[in-house]
């Protein structure tokens, strides 16, 4: 289009401007989509995409996140519940970038017969868990209703300057 047209070098920075605008929506939107459902996790499976994003997530140098998996047989574990653990394993790391102060974490996804376990531990400044009793953040709130949703349980270890550590176990 811009060949195409007569215009004047102010409206040709304008005009470069808007297009630079787009393509950068472009890439968040694409960014976006893929968080809402990484091709990666249909096509190759709950082990694989989660290794991704942890690696994903060292490469942006936000966080030194090691991922560790145990016994995954992704061929047992439904795409619901595959879903669910990879927003709630996001989630975690988001508030452990967001308000641990954590230099190193670990994502541990372990298969075991009917059951399937999920730990992810920081080593950040901690907090005292009685305040999640309280919480209204929506994050939290998205990881206690997938977690209820999947009929597991949830225990939270933590204290001021010890880190965090939520374990999560499911029937798989």
């Amino acid at each position: 289009m811009k060949g195409n047209l007569i215009i004047t070098s102010d409206t040709a920075q304008a005009f470069e401007r808007s297009i630079d605008m787009m393509e950068t929506c472009i890439k968040e939107m694409r960014r976006v989509a893929y968080n809402m459902m990484p091709e990666v996790l249909v096509e190759s499976g709950l082990n694989i995409a989660l290794k991704d994003y942890c690696n994903n997530i060292n490469q942006s140098g936000a966080l030194n996140l090691n991922y560790h998996s145990i016994g995954i047989d992704d061929s047992n574990i439904d795409q619901t519940t595959s879903i669910a653990i990879y927003r709630i394993v996001q989630e975690l790391i988001n508030n452990t970038i967001k308000h641990a102060a954590a230099k190193k974490a670990i994502v541990q996804v372990s298969q075991s017969e009917d059951l399937l376990t999920l730990t992810v531990e920081d080593d950040g400044i901690g907090f005292d868990p009685v305040i999640l009793q309280r919480v209204k953040g929506i994050g939290w709130l998205n990881i206690q209703s997938r977690i209820d949703f999947l009929k597991g349980t949830l225990d939270v270890q933590s204290g001021e300057g010890k880190g965090t550590s939520v374990h999560i176990e499911l029937n798989a």
